[in-house]
């Protein structure tokens, strides 16, 4: 991102999960998919629309840190088989587009996700979700980590989806350096807003 430290940027766009959808159903079938395991109350945790503040920590690179704002939605796909967050903020000078989507295997029960940006140079990175993010679904705390290479070095981000009430959630990012514990980036606080 722009005038904005990589290593925020790397947590920001790791943000918001994506996913690569599955397999269409055969022509002609017409039973509505299901979504599996605990794909419902992930769906029932976030769908809505939300405003979003964000702070970024202090760091070398902005030591007074930086604030932002932006709105977000989260809604179903047909038949609540993926999830899908769309996602607008400014920080700074910029302005960061996020659509991630989320989805979970029928088979293994295992959650996927991906994110595509307007700060990444391809837009949407199919490879590394399948091989690069880890999704753990709770019940009442969604987490993402991702391996993504920062300032030359390869790092773990971590964003953490927390404190989830009907109107209001709270969002970490982290990152660790290799064999590194995390350290806190940035957090966003979402509060539920009217449908647009």
């Amino acid at each position: 991102m722009r005038g904005i430290c990589t290593v925020a940027i790397g947590a920001l766009i790791t943000l918001t999960p994506c996913l690569a959808a599955q397999g269409a159903r055969p022509a002609g079938d017409a039973v509505t998919p299901q979504p599996a395991g605990e794909m419902p109350t992930l769906v029932r945790a976030f769908s809505g629309h939300w405003s979003l503040t964000l702070n970024f920590e202090p760091s070398k690179e902005m030591p007074r840190g930086l604030e932002g704002t932006g709105e977000e939605t989260w809604r179903a796909g047909p038949g609540a088989v993926t999830l899908t967050d769309d996602e607008v903020f400014t920080v700074g000078p910029d302005t960061v587009i996020v659509v991630g989507i989320l989805w979970q295997d029928r088979k293994t029960k295992a959650f996927h996700a991906m994110d595509c940006s307007n700060q990444m140079a391809n837009t949407c990175d199919a490879k590394g979700a399948a091989d690069d993010v880890v999704v753990h679904w709770t019940g009442s705390e969604l987490t993402i980590d991702e391996k993504e290479l920062s300032h030359g070095t390869m790092m773990t981000s971590r964003v953490a989806w927390s404190d989830i009430t009907a109107n209001t959630f709270t969002e970490t990012g982290y990152l660790a350096p290799p064999g590194g514990a995390f350290q806190k980036v940035m957090t966003i606080h979402a509060t539920r807003a009217p449908a647009q």
